[in-house]
């Protein structure tokens, strides 16, 4: 029995306290080092700068009733689910409108299982999007699309696990080309 539980796997609350407190014997150790608290204040101000964005975020998404708040918990709320709608109708728009810049617009994501249900519907916003699938999880699209992106990292979740980029090429394209009507 002893065995078993040894073996187990951390949720995800234990890995967020082991997290935090190898970072507090990080800094022990940069306080014990004379040379090197510089870089221990450094890595204590990009935390809190990170915290006070993130908390800064949520209150400006809850502020605009895009999110609501309850307890601890977060979710989106209708005026959020229809700003992202707008956000895909809009990128299915200039799928339409707009003349190809030559750039392949890039979003990917690792959304860990316990996430899993938030980790589908990205997946199925991308797709009614337009977006393509280039590979497991990661997705293209030949048209600005950040904002759209920055709405599904706005899930409070969600925004350390989605990656945005901008491409100037993908080696052998014709099927994407094809596949967006790009000639």
């Amino acid at each position: 029995m002893k065995q078993r539980r040894a073996n187990r796997k951390l949720g995800s609350i234990e890995r967020d306290v082991l997290e935090e407190l190898s970072f507090g014997d990080l800094m022990y150790g940069f306080l014990l080092s004379a040379r090197s608290t510089s870089r221990m204040h450094r890595l204590a101000r990009e935390r809190a700068m990170q915290r006070y964005r993130r908390k800064i975020a949520v209150e400006r998404l809850i502020g605009a009733k895009y999110i609501q708040a309850s307890g601890e918990r977060l979710s989106i709320t209708g005026k959020g689910r229809l700003s992202l709608g707008n956000a895909v109708r809009k990128n299915m728009q200039s799928l339409r409108n707009t003349t190809w810049d030559g750039k392949w617009r890039l979003a990917t994501f690792d959304i860990p299982q316990k996430y899993g249900p938030l980790r589908y519907k990205v997946r199925s916003i991308l797709k009614r999007a337009g977006f393509a699938m280039l590979q497991q999880s990661i997705w293209v699209f030949p048209h600005e699309c950040e904002e759209l992106v920055q709405l599904i990292k706005s899930e409070s979740n969600l925004s350390k696990y989605i990656l945005y980029g901008v491409l100037e090429r993908i080696e052998n394209d014709t099927q994407l080309r094809k596949h967006f009507k790009l000639h």
